[in-house]
């Protein structure tokens, strides 16, 4: 078997050496091959698409956090190739979606011994790939703030959301597709093809990553404890403050421009997102 691993090497605030140096020492008696690549930038990415088409891996292994993820995950989109996770970043929500171990070892037998799951896409403005949750507006700026921000990890996550607090506004939204059409004033619009973040909260407990559509999730009101439990707690939001809308396609647009992030990746403000599902895109490792 053909593994190539992609290390991100600051995932997490860390130098992320000592993964090369595990995966290397772990494969030291073992019949596979390995490769190992590093990414570091957007630039990076062409080299991956590279090194795939070239070396022909049989299973792709992200080491780092969401971002890391989704860029893997964005070169293997309709393809058979199996993609894993090494969960090694601030936060680690597609690991914690697919119930990944958080251990190197445990998380390493995931990989050669788990079983594959082919999982949906969301498609976002014709160029965006999600394949865990994206959302509008204050999540969204929390994301911004906390890249902005120093402190990696839950510490930083918690800086950043009293900045985030005092900025927080509300938007006014359209929300369309063949069957609905609304006008809501919310905090937060999800567009979620997985159940929770990456800090553990559950902002769509309903959610499938295999059904073959997504959920819109309306946060129509976000108190100082909502805004919390997103960062330290592991229960749901309060349903009698969410409103939930399944589909395979949707248009959001708001008034004014909103805040926007996708996979824990912050993509400036817009005024319209477009999303549509890409059913069965992805084959991914979870544990056997």
């Amino acid at each position: 078997m053909r593994l190539l691993f992609v290390i991100n090497p600051v995932s997490g605030g860390k130098k992320k050496a000592d993964h090369a140096t595990l995966i290397r020492n772990f494969f030291n008696d073992r019949a596979e091959t390995i490769e190992i690549c590093i990414f570091d930038g957007p630039a990076s990415a062409q080299e991956l698409k590279k090194t795939i088409r070239h070396w022909h891996p049989d299973r792709v292994v992200a080491v780092g956090g969401d971002g890391t993820v989704k860029a893997v995950a964005e070169q293997l989109l309709h393809t058979r190739i199996s993609m894993g996770i090494i969960p090694a970043g601030s936060a680690n929500g597609m690991a914690a979606e697919l119930e990944i171990p958080t251990g190197f070892e445990q998380a390493m037998m995931v990989i050669l011994e788990g079983k594959v799951q082919v999982i949906d896409a969301i498609r976002m403005n014709q160029r965006e790939i999600c394949i865990h949750l994206g959302d509008l507006g204050l999540n969204a700026l929390l994301v911004k703030n906390f890249e902005q921000g120093g402190t990696r990890g839950k510490l930083g996550y918690a800086l950043s959301s009293f900045k985030t607090l005092w900025q927080r506004q509300s938007m006014k939204v359209q929300i369309r597709n063949a069957q609905v059409s609304l006008t809501r004033v919310a905090f937060m619009i999800v567009l979620a093809n997985a159940r929770r973040y990456g800090t553990g909260v559950s902002i769509n407990p309903d959610g499938n990553l295999s059904d073959g559509l997504f959920e819109v999730v309306i946060v129509r009101r976000l108190s100082l404890w909502e805004l919390f439990k997103m960062i330290w707690q592991f229960k749901p939001f309060d349903p009698r403050k969410t409103e939930v809308i399944q589909a395979d396609q949707v248009t959001i647009t708001s008034r004014r421009k909103a805040h926007f992030q996708v996979d824990g990746e912050y993509l400036g403000k817009v005024n319209s997102v477009n999303a549509d599902i890409m059913a069965k895109a992805l084959h991914v490792l979870t544990p056997a």
